[in-house]
């Protein structure tokens, strides 16, 4: 909106990146002029002197919009605004994930961000706390052309082990989150699943138990014909009252 203090409206006018797109003239016929440019398709029947509305928006209708305003004669007064807008195609996308892992395992992810205009700041987040710099790798950047367009992707990697104090019942909640300057865009949330693996010592020791108990159950078959021989040949003696001499 705007105030003019009294004085009657000469112009609208609405330029992207510099370039004039949108021209109101209330004592013109048509009192609308649009001039094409590329990213930019106005809805017509809803764009009036107050506002432009623009449909169909597509990544080349990023930039900076200016509004300008200019009274009649003879002061021709001419005030002006700008604004930065951005479209994004999507959201950020965490890849590189498993479905579940143990504790002592390393999470390792990327975060990308769809292609834009400008170099989207990323930010992780393990169970809604913020990353902190000792595991966050990046970040990396990637250009791509199309035509005359250069777009820019940004990739965040992320890579920790996982302890129990990451255990919230049995989960790792994940997220990243893309802004823009001052301006949050989208974010992309993970949940990976994770189990606890008894701790080593206790491995190691039932290990040990159950190598002891299979020494002693070894020795007592290995011995057992010799009990049973030397039974037998104090049996037969008692019964044919005969003198033994056994040797160990």
């Amino acid at each position: 909106m705007y105030d003019l203090e009294g004085e009657n409206l000469y112009s609208v006018k609405w330029y992207k990146n510099g370039d004039e797109f949108f021209r109101y003239l209330p004592k013109s016929k048509p009192k609308i002029q649009v001039f094409e440019k590329r990213g930019i398709y106005i809805d017509i029947d809803k764009s009036n002197s107050n506002e432009v509305v623009l449909k169909s928006l597509e990544l080349s209708s990023s930039g900076t919009y200016r509004c300008e305003v200019s009274a009649e004669a003879p002061s021709f007064q001419t005030v002006f605004q700008d604004r930065d807008m951005i479209t994004v195609a999507e959201g950020p996308h965490i890849a590189g994930l498993h479905h579940e892992y143990n504790v002592g395992d390393t999470v390792n992810a990327n975060c990308t961000s769809s292609k834009m205009q400008f170099h989207a700041q990323l930010i992780w987040y393990i169970n809604k706390e913020k990353a902190n710099s000792t595991v966050v790798q990046g970040p990396y950047y990637k250009e791509h052309f199309t035509g005359n367009e250069r777009l820019v992707t940004t990739v965040l990697g992320l890579s920790f082990n996982v302890t129990d104090g990451h255990y919230k019942s049995g989960e790792i909640y994940l997220k990243c989150a893309a802004r823009l300057a001052s301006f949050y865009l989208h974010s992309d949330e993970k949940v990976v699943k994770f189990t606890k693996r008894p701790p080593t010592e206790s491995i190691i020791s039932n290990q040990v138990q159950q190598a002891k108990i299979q020494d002693k159950t070894s020795i007592s078959v290995q011995n057992t014909p010799n009990i049973i021989h030397l039974a037998c040949v104090l049996l037969f003696c008692l019964r044919n009252n005969r003198n033994v001499q056994v040797a160990y």
